[in-house]
């Protein structure tokens, strides 16, 4: 065998290779993006009120907290790993009624996540708390993955407010980042391009961890630097998960939350 044909071999072999492994990364990314959790014990806390929201093919289950608070009106959407009963006494303790549901295929909610199913479940959440709350101001609090999902939601609900953990300017972003020797672009079928939505978002509390190993702290001031002007930045040297565990990303949190229902009152 010749060097030339040996060398075509050889490249044959490593495309061949390639090949599979974008079609795996293609096939599996549903998995890379979305760990759902099994239903969580029902919170203790009086405060919660377990709830459902009936969609088209399936039933979306989680809790209003603060049903009678005079604050605003929280509509939350956790992380990518996440059953959101595990935040339900941190928002308990705020002067604010807040709306938390589980994504498909999370805790009790049935079905299966996608990019598109989440977007339009968020919007459906949203337009049902404000149903009940027509006239509190509101606020869309996202987390990780739901920090997207927030703020794809927004063109369409138009909240007051946003709080955004650990966010960023899409998947996509964070993808090229991981995986840089693949076209991440064409082989995205979520990339939640949370940066598409940037002009209809109103004034936003960001919060990040320089040393956040699941968003990177560079991707998170991205987003900022998108937002200009209407973000606020809050930096926490916390792990990707503790935000909400930490007492002084809360305190962040309320003074935000104080000062959009100041602007409502006013």
């Amino acid at each position: 065998m010749d060097a030339v044909t040996l060398t075509l071999r050889v490249l044959l072999a490593l495309g061949g290779i390639y090949l599979a492994l974008c079609a795996a990364l293609w096939a599996l990314q549903d998995r890379l993006i979305f760990h759902p959790q099994p239903p969580g014990a029902p919170p203790a806390n009086p405060a919660a009120k377990a709830v459902s929201l009936a969609r088209a093919d399936v039933t979306l289950r989680g809790w209003m907290v603060n049903e009678a608070a005079a604050g605003p009106l929280i509509v939350y959407f956790g992380g990518n790993a996440e059953e959101v009963s595990a935040h339900v006494e941190g928002f308990a303790a705020r002067e604010a009624t807040t709306v938390l549901f589980n994504y498909r295929g999370y805790g009790d909610s049935g079905g299966k996540p996608s990019q598109t199913a989440l977007v339009a479940d968020a919007v459906a959440i949203v337009r049902w708390a404000r149903e009940q709350f027509p006239n509190r101001p509101l606020v869309l609090f996202g987390l990780s993955l739901g920090s997207g999902v927030a703020a794809l939601a927004t063109p369409q609900v138009g909240p007051d407010a946003l709080v955004l953990v650990s966010p960023y300017r899409s998947v996509e972003h964070i993808a090229r980042a991981t995986y840089p020797m693949f076209p991440v672009r064409f082989l995205l079928r979520h990339p939640f391009r949370a940066e598409s939505a940037v002009d209809a978002m109103p004034q936003s509390l960001v919060l990040a961890a320089p040393g956040d190993r699941v968003i990177r702290f560079e991707e998170s001031t991205a987003m900022v630097r998108l937002l200009g002007e209407k973000a606020q930045l809050h930096t926490f040297d916390v792990a990707h998960g503790e935000f909400l565990f930490h007492p002084p990303a809360w305190e962040a949190i309320d003074e935000f939350l104080g000062g959009v229902g100041r602007a409502a009152a006013s």
